[in-house]
């Protein structure tokens, strides 16, 4: 009887210890800022679309390794229509950005810096998981003025054709972190052909290789990166995005991405209730 009431609080303990872990795990992720989710992608648009809309692709959140297998999902409801990916986002995962950025260049798909705010969404987290509509139209507004796209943001948002950016928007560009190694954390200028924090000669023909395609120049896009440690950011200036392709145009101050006349963008569908699609 001894040992059955000692192994039965020993189960408990084990029990109440998962419970513990469970609820710091849950509310370690609800302390996340809205940068640090995962990015997804949701239709978004403002107003009924009647007549004309603002119509995007709202892509926001960090660029992790399962990213490009959620667009590649997301794309085929798109079913060919065309309609511009709108990012904002602070980087992260090179490889799942390249890939996103070649199906949006394959899928002939416009790109622009911008923030999605949903309505209904607070201040502080404007693209609120409870007003995502999984299957359907989320409505809001996008701003292409104070939205940023850092670290591999960029190289995805390079796939589009067309890349526009406003001049208030921020693009910035720093070394790679290769196999988790981040370099010391130094400042000031740094060697121009350093593109991540240990030499790979492999990677750096796959960037250039890919800046190539997407008609960026790889030589301008190597000196920024050379310029910013991994700790830091090269913010590229329009004329010098402009220069190196990094953006074919500048969004006017009352300019917005997504705008569309009725009709030439994705048919109007009937909404389900929304759904929490932040993982």
């Amino acid at each position: 009887m001894v040992r059955i009431a000692l192994l039965s609080a020993f189960c408990v303990s084990i029990a109440a210890s998962l419970i513990s872990l469970v609820a710091m795990a849950s509310a370690a992720e609800k302390q996340q800022s809205p940068d640090e989710w995962p990015m997804n992608f949701t239709l978004v648009r403002n107003g009924d679309c009647t007549q004309t809309c603002v119509q995007w692709i709202s892509a926001e959140g960090a660029i992790t390794g399962d990213t490009d297998r959620r667009f590649k999902k997301f794309l085929k409801r798109l079913k060919g229509k065309k309609l511009p990916v709108v990012f904002q986002s602070p980087g992260g995962d090179v490889r799942a950005a390249l890939a996103v950025g070649r199906m949006i260049r394959t899928a002939g798909l416009e790109t622009a810096v911008g923030r999605t705010k949903l309505n209904g969404c607070p201040t502080l987290v404007p693209r609120c998981p409870e007003q995502i509509v999984e299957n359907g139209w989320s409505q809001g507004e996008v701003h292409s003025g104070g939205a940023y796209c850092f670290s591999a943001c960029p190289l995805a948002f390079m796939g589009g054709k067309v890349r526009a950016a406003a001049a208030n928007a921020r693009i910035g560009l720093h070394q790679i972190t290769v196999n988790g190694y981040r370099g010391s954390e130094q400042t000031g200028r740094r060697d121009l052909d350093a593109i991540s924090t240990q030499s790979d000669p492999e990677l750096k023909q796959v960037l250039s290789s890919y800046l190539e395609d997407m008609g960026v120049s790889s030589h301008d896009v190597f000196a920024m990166m050379g310029l910013a440690t991994p700790y830091g950011l090269y913010n590229v200036q329009s004329a010098e995005a402009l220069k190196s392709g990094v953006i074919t145009k500048v969004f006017s101050y009352s300019d917005d991405p997504g705008y569309i006349v009725s009709g030439t963008g994705m048919p109007l569908v009937a909404e389900p209730p929304a759904k929490n699609i932040v993982q």
